[in-house]
């Protein structure tokens, strides 16, 4: 394997990490909202900062493969 395609194998290995992160930050969310959490309580900001942590890393990612290919 060439360095660009290590690099894609990494790429890709990591944004399924974080693929898997954001599905569990979507089950915390719906166990928080089954249990009748108010739309502005103060435990959500966390998990808000958490969203959009994954988010911005997600972009960084994609932005990285795309230069690759």
């Amino acid at each position: 394997m060439n360095l660009n395609q290590t690099k894609l194998v990494g790429l890709t290995m990591e944004l399924d990490l974080k693929t898997q992160e954001y599905k569990k930050l979507c089950a915390e969310l719906e166990e928080l909202k089954q249990s009748g959490i108010e739309p502005n309580d103060p435990r959500l900001l966390p998990l808000l900062q958490a969203f959009q942590t994954n988010n911005q890393e997600i972009i960084a990612i994609k932005k990285q493969l795309q230069e690759l290919q």
